[in-house]
């Protein structure tokens, strides 16, 4: 046999053991829903609620009984991406860059992907937008998703209201028919399905991003509940309701293609219940909801569904767990492989021990903070968490300073009723060093991440990431506030850049000067706080003049002619960090800061 032969035999025996190896590979299917918290689903109590399929995922898994994220979401959403704590990872916050994965954070789906599988990305990201801090370029495949935020913010596209609303697909804008939940399960049952016609195993994140409000839902869908509760909360636990009826037709399609055996399934939910009328809400026993620093605001379901062989019978598992353990889990469980670059410390570790039973499960520490501030304090709005305490300490405003320690002992106290500080002393100063430790060793004193303007995307500048905090919803644009804004970036690489100043974005094709009528859609009740609705008139500002300042470099102006959409300006740019300011200048010389930006290398 010729050398040729001898390597073309070789290749193929190789090529095929790759192919069974990766056909043979466990695929994993993450949900996560938005502002679902633990007391929000018929399995853990709630009267009211109906959830069946949510409930019959519980009833397969194994439950993690003491799970924790964090109170709020962008944070917990870059634990759950990197396996480290989301003050480490510079996501402090939810807005105004604040919400930026650092660069250098090794992300879930980059294990997947040198493992051989495929990735894909399905609804809420909040954890950085504009490059290179999107889905695809931080190792998914395929992403169908929302801007940097929720329903109605100016990162969203244009009057999305959750009903044949516009989504970025892989980059690019595109009109999806029919329900936004619907259409995030669709999008990924198809890349499900695909990835098995193709042989190749899958990794599938599927964050939803109800119930978060507005509460927007079908009027139809709020029927079972319109006896018993207000409509605020007959919209909330309608689109729970909408999940859990897609939930039931995912583990259908899992098991009606026979995947259900050869996949991990993960239910969980990124922070507590926002649920509308707090005061006399289902609380499953706990204090507080979302953005609590007690239990309610941060202790949510976590239902793990996997071969027998691998996590044993359905049970509750008892034993301090949190969102930081998944990546670890699952490079473990599925045997992955490290990307091509440093991996940091994690903190969290695998559940292997608690999901099959064997290996110990030694107790720990874990810090949670809800300050969604410009720059975090050490101390404030803290909870340090482990088996038996949480101590939180809260930022008294009238005093300027940090408050006295409350402790609970939590196996005794769910409902944290009694604090027992006092009586503890040296549990507290322990406590205490442990925070400080860890406070000091998170590397907040780091500078802001910024966007990457180069040749490989158009960025877009919107007032939910300006550096310096404004209004960030569509309807204050809609009725022309007066914000300021500013934002920075990286320019890559030398050469020419063209920057798009709107008072609209590029969805909206109107004059600059024109108004809008406002928001509609027969296919949808508009259901939720007043000062987000979309169903407003945009009003027509007098818009005489643009000013683009390139801070530092230099200061641009231009006239706004009758028809045009946006003033456009073609800079010369040197590499390294840039800060701009646009300025929308009124006949008299008045200025607002500019609401949209659009920047882009030219060839």
């Amino acid at each position: 046999m010729s050398k040729f032969l001898q390597y073309a035999f070789v290749l193929f025996f190789i090529t095929a053991a790759a192919a069974v190896s990766d056909a043979g590979k466990l695929n994993v299917v993450l949900v996560m829903t938005d502002d679902q918290g633990y007391p929000d689903m018929g399995c853990h109590g709630n009267p009211v609620i109906q959830t069946p399929n949510m409930d019959r995922l519980a009833a397969s898994s194994v439950r993690l009984n003491d799970f924790h994220v964090n109170p709020f979401c962008s944070p917990s959403r870059s634990a759950l991406m990197t396996g480290r704590m989301s003050d480490r990872v510079g996501v402090t916050s939810t807005n105004f860059q604040r919400n930026y994965l650092r660069r250098e954070e090794v992300v879930m789906p980059e294990y997947f992907k040198a493992s051989g599988y495929r990735t894909g990305q399905f609804g809420k990201w909040h954890i950085g937008a504009n490059y290179p801090y999107r889905p695809i370029d931080r190792g998914f495949d395929e992403w169908l998703g929302l801007g940097n935020n929720g329903l109605a913010t100016t990162a969203d596209p244009w009057d999305n209201d959750r009903m044949n609303d516009t989504y970025w697909h892989n980059g690019e804008l595109t009109k999806r028919p029919g329900f936004g939940t619907d259409v995030y399960f669709d999008a990924a049952i198809d890349f499900i399905k695909k990835c098995k016609e193709d042989d190749v195993p899958s990794f599938t994140y599927l964050a939803t991003n109800v119930p978060h409000w507005d509460w927007n839902v079908r009027a139809e869908w709020m029927k079972p509940y319109e006896e018993t509760c207000q409509i605020l909360r007959a919209a909330f636990f309608a689109s729970i309701s909408r999940v859990d009826w897609n939930l039931g037709r995912l583990i259908d399609f899992l098991e009606e293609e026979g995947l259900m055996e050869n996949t991990i399934l993960v239910f969980l939910t990124d922070n507590g219940s926002d649920v509308p009328y707090k005061q006399n809400a289902y609380t499953a026993g706990m204090r507080g909801f979302k953005g609590s620093l007690f239990e309610g605001g941060h202790r949510t379901a976590c239902f793990i569904h996997a071969p027998e062989s691998l996590v044993g019978k359905p049970r509750l598992v008892d034993g301090l767990t949190a969102h930081v353990d998944l990546m670890p889990t699952f490079i473990d469980l599925c045997e992955l492989k490290q990307p091509d670059r440093e991996q940091l410390p994690f903190d969290g570790r695998s559940l292997r021990p608690l999901l099959t039973g064997n290996g110990e499960w030694s107790d720990r520490m874990l810090v949670l903070h809800h300050q969604n501030s410009w720059q975090p304090r050490k101390g404030a709005n803290s909870v340090v968490i482990t088996s038996e305490w949480r101590m939180i300490r809260q930022w008294n405003n009238k005093l300027g300073k940090t408050g006295e320690p409350q402790l609970y002992r939590i196996q005794e106290d769910r409902a944290q009723t009694k604090d027992v500080a006092a009586e503890n002393p040296e549990v507290v100063a322990r406590l205490k060093a442990a925070y400080s430790d860890h406070w000091d060793n998170l590397g907040l004193d780091r500078p802001l991440e910024r966007p990457v303007l180069c040749d490989k995307a158009t960025l877009r500048f919107s007032t939910d990431i300006s550096r310096d905090p404004c209004s960030i919803t569509q309807q204050s644009v809609r009725k022309g506030a007066s914000l300021k804004t500013l934002w920075i970036l990286d320019v890559e690489t030398a050469g020419r850049y063209r920057f798009e100043v709107r008072r609209w974005p590029r969805e909206v094709t109107v004059p600059m000067n024109a108004g809008l009528p406002p928001a509609s859609d027969p296919d949808i009740e508009y259901v939720g706080h007043a000062s987000w609705r979309i169903d407003v008139p945009g009003v027509a500002l007098d818009i005489a003049e643009v000013e683009l300042d390139l801070m530092g470099k230099q200061k641009l102006t231009k006239k706004v002619a009758a028809d045009a959409e946006s003033v456009v300006f073609d800079v010369e740019l040197e590499a390294g960090p840039l800060d701009i300011k646009a300025s929308l200048i009124d006949s008299k010389g008045e200025r607002r800061g500019a609401y949209f930006v659009y920047a882009e290398k030219l060839p």
